[in-house]
């Protein structure tokens, strides 16, 4: 690809390029979602940023699905989702949640978080949104605080649930590190943690071998992979060992089988990346 054989400065230039083509496309984007009864859809460079276009409905509708079936949540707790976007997830659990029940979003695009305050935060009291200023270097390269020890700003045990949709599939090692120990902090006595990844295993290589990998991590060394050499956080894959490591070492265990996807060219993949189901160690 040739996004793989360019620098780190000129990827980012034309991811500005391309968000403001989007915003540029906006009114007739506005138009068509009014005439398909989508007007209280985010806008079109919202929607982009944060996957593709044609899965957003898709994705939100999934994802709930596991939230209800996989994690049991129930209309009556408090949900942190991080990474949260223009509020896919959000516009799914405010309909779902029950007045006693949270839901926090946080991100790092300001723009997001803020036309979701104005849209959703506005029309549902129990839903609210936090920008972090965490530092990306593909995504919010002046942040100020670093990812690697970041603290969130909420109290510990204050989460039945947390979400991670897509988000570790974009940092580097002690990044993630520092997260899953953020989650283990926040989680609730018997909290669960969804968390997508794409993991490194045997099955995996063997699917690479015979060339079904939809994503190639050819870069990189120790336990993180990459597929763009310009810009490694477009798409980040760790070993499934490492992985698991982390989760034990911040007490965090898995509340059942690996969930693989079906990127690595699996035929049984359930959703497109890896999923993790976890549950806070219980104390004593």
């Amino acid at each position: 690809m040739l996004k793989e054989s360019l620098p780190a400065p000129l990827v980012g230039a034309l991811r500005l390029a391309r968000q403001f083509a989007y915003v540029c496309l906006e009114p007739l984007d506005y138009v068509s979602r009014l005439a398909n009864g989508k007007g209280d859809f985010p806008p079109l460079h919202l929607r982009r940023y944060v996957g593709p276009l044609r899965t957003f409905e898709m994705s939100g509708a999934e994802f709930m699905s596991y939230l209800r079936l996989l994690c049991a949540l129930r209309p009556t707790e408090s949900v942190l989702d991080v990474g949260c976007g223009c509020g896919l997830m959000a516009m799914h659990l405010a309909e779902y949640l029950a007045p006693e029940g949270s839901y926090t979003g946080v991100d790092i695009h300001r723009p997001s978080i803020n036309w979701c305050r104005r849209n959703l935060g506005g029309k549902h009291r129990n839903l609210t949104f936090e920008f972090i200023d965490v530092r990306s270097r593909a995504f919010n390269p002046r942040g100020r605080h670093a990812a690697e020890d970041y603290a969130f700003e909420f109290g510990g045990g204050k989460f039945d649930l947390v979400l991670l949709k897509s988000v570790f599939t974009h940092m580097r090692p002690a990044e993630v590190s520092n997260y899953v120990k953020e989650v283990a902090r926040l989680l609730s006595d018997g909290g669960r943690c969804l968390m997508t990844f794409f993991l490194l295993n045997d099955r995996q290589a063997e699917l690479a071998a015979a060339g079904r990998n939809r994503l190639d991590f050819k870069y990189g060394e120790g336990p993180w992979r990459h597929v763009y050499p310009g810009s490694p956080e477009s798409a980040v894959a760790f070993s499934e060992e490492h992985v698991l490591g982390l989760l034990h070492e911040h007490g965090l265990e898995l509340s059942g089988p690996l969930l693989y996807g079906s990127w690595s060219g699996r035929d049984d993949g359930l959703s497109y990346q890896d999923i993790l189901l976890v549950r806070k160690q219980p104390r004593g």
